[in-house]
């Protein structure tokens, strides 16, 4: 039994010295409802309730106003794909299918607009 006690105690000490520091460094944008140095005091006098009200009420979300976190991963970058900027997309394999497919079509009506030409001059003949 006094194992667990002291487990419990370790884990609600780190708990607490964590919530500290996450309050204590947090930048002043992100800090909720009171000063960053009431919440500290509040996770330090009040060890588990204080660093679980931090969490939960003062610290806000990592989400900035643009809508999204500043750090993008390397595959939604499009500067790392070497893409363009803004609304532009890429053309996919499907749109140069579709494309060389309409070259063909196209080539192909030519042809047999010369072969009608050539059948239809040769039988006035």
């Amino acid at each position: 039994m006094v194992r667990l006690w002291l487990i419990v105690v370790v884990a609600a000490v780190a708990f607490t010295v964590y919530a500290a520091i996450d309050c204590a460094t947090m930048p002043r944008q992100r800090v909720r409802s009171l000063s960053r140095g009431v919440w500290v005091l509040l996770v330090i006098v009040l060890p588990v309730l204080g660093g679980v009200l931090w969490f939960l009420l003062g610290r806000a979300p990592a989400i900035g106003p643009g809508g999204g976190s500043g750090y993008r991963g390397p595959e939604d970058d499009p500067d790392f794909l070497g893409g363009p900027h803004g609304p532009e997309q890429h053309p996919t394999d499907k749109d140069q299918d579709d494309e060389t497919l309409r070259d063909l079509e196209q080539q192909f009506r030519e042809r047999e607009r010369r072969n009608r030409r050539d059948d239809d001059g040769r039988a006035d003949r």
